[in-house]
């Protein structure tokens, strides 16, 4: 089976919140926990075949611990500088959608100096 990089992502537990979600996700999934989280927006990546909505926010001010991936859940994390990331998602060496939009996303809103 392929290793996909991807963001810290998962599925929202009935009636949660979609920030608190991704809160939790980002600490299941590696560890982490971010002073500022700001939201990149929203998508649906297949609207014409499904109604997945997919919530994306921005974590800065990250401290970390121990992640707590779920049981089915194998994680390698990796640490990769935006720069790098932007390269590789030009590159097609991420192939997932919603990490390529994170990235995408905040490598403009840098470059744009609003970040």
């Amino acid at each position: 089976r392929e290793v996909v990089l991807e963001l810290p992502a998962g599925k929202l537990e009935y009636g949660e919140d979609p920030l608190e979600a991704g809160k939790r996700e980002l600490h299941e999934e590696a560890g982490a926990a971010a002073d500022v989280y700001r939201s990149l927006g929203t998508l649906y990546p297949t609207p014409g075949y499904c109604g997945e909505i997919i919530h994306l926010y921005l974590a800065t001010g990250l401290a970390f611990s121990a992640p707590q991936p779920d049981e089915d859940e194998f994680l390698r994390l990796r640490r990769i500088p935006l720069e790098t990331a932007y390269r590789m998602v030009l590159d097609n060496q991420i192939p997932d959608a919603k990490t390529q939009v994170g990235i995408l996303k905040t490598y403009q809103l840098i470059k744009e100096g609003l970040l």
